[in-house]
């Protein structure tokens, strides 16, 4: 296939050469994207992407893209502390980045948001960009899941229209749940350590509520394979998880390459039509991409 393509690349390359029509440079550049550009196939869309100050000076945002595609990851939910990383990436790649909104301005405020006046100032400024397409990643636990400041934000979420990001216990997802119920939630870790009885309970209970899987290492047995509870939970609610890698710091930004593969092999375990969905599929249909003035998506 590669030789068939690059067989067509030399043949524009040369008419583009003596004829430099618009619509002969436009099919050019199209077969060299498609050249580069790893087999669909495998390609992966992840819900769980940090771009933290601590990687900026390291990984630029034509870096990361290239790490991405080069890790065959098309489309990511994008996190940051601060939000500037977000808007960062997704100014370079608007196709390709779904931005969401990290209450944290700095890392301290990941302990003392839920009570924060000053936050609900914050993420109204923040969302009158009209960027985000959703509020998260946030923790909050049990013993903070009903303040006044989660009640005011929850209600300026609905209001918005967006999606949050919760890394929460399973009490805490279904109050934010009952508090807002037209708000849909990707559950973070899918719960991390939660049982997978749990798990399924809640996702019967609420139709609006998605898992990300990242560090669900409990669904594996001792061989990568996995276990039959989670197989089953994952083919009954195919449409309602999605992948993620979690680069939270730097090291697991190093990993991606490892961390993908071991997505690919346990996603293979799957019927063909949930491999896909989970693969990508889901977060396509949650977040549709829309098309860009933006001359670098």
């Amino acid at each position: 296939m590669h030789v068939f393509i690059k067989s067509l690349i030399i043949n524009f390359f040369v008419t583009c050469f003596f004829k430099l029509s618009i619509l002969s440079v436009s099919i050019f550049t199209f077969l060299v994207l498609l050249y580069i550009t790893p087999s669909s196939a495998n390609n992966l869309n992840d819900g769980h992407i940090h771009y933290n100050k601590d990687v900026w000076n390291d990984l630029s945002p034509q870096q990361v893209f290239s790490y991405l595609t080069e890790n065959g990851i098309n489309r990511a939910i994008i996190f940051s502390t601060p939000t500037a990383g977000t808007e960062k990436l997704y100014k370079h790649s608007p196709q390709r980045v779904i931005p969401f909104l990290m209450p944290y301005r700095v890392f301290r405020d990941r302990f003392t948001w839920h009570s924060d006046q000053t936050m609900l100032d914050y993420v109204k400024q923040q969302l009158s960009t009209g960027i985000y397409k959703g509020f998260g990643e946030f923790h909050l636990f049990k013993e903070h899941k009903d303040t006044p400041v989660i009640r005011q934000l929850m209600q300026l979420v609905a209001n918005h229209k967006i999606m949050l990001s919760a890394h929460a216990d399973g009490e805490t997802i279904e109050a934010l749940i009952k508090m807002q119920p037209e708000v849909s939630i990707i559950w973070a870790h899918c719960g991390m350590d939660h049982p997978v009885e749990d798990v399924g309970r809640i996702l019967a209970k609420y139709p609006n509520l998605f898992c990300e899987l990242s560090f669900r290492y409990n669904m594996f047995d001792e061989q990568d394979k996995l276990v039959p509870q989670w197989k089953t939970l994952l083919e009954q609610y195919s449409k309602r998880f999605i992948l993620g890698m979690d680069t939270y710091i730097p090291r697991r930004w190093a990993s991606l390459p490892e961390n993908t593969d071991f997505a690919r092999q346990w996603l293979s375990q799957l019927q063909p039509d949930t491999q896909k969905l989970i693969g990508g599929g889901n977060i396509d249909r949650m977040f549709p991409i829309t098309m860009s003035r933006n001359k670098n998506n």
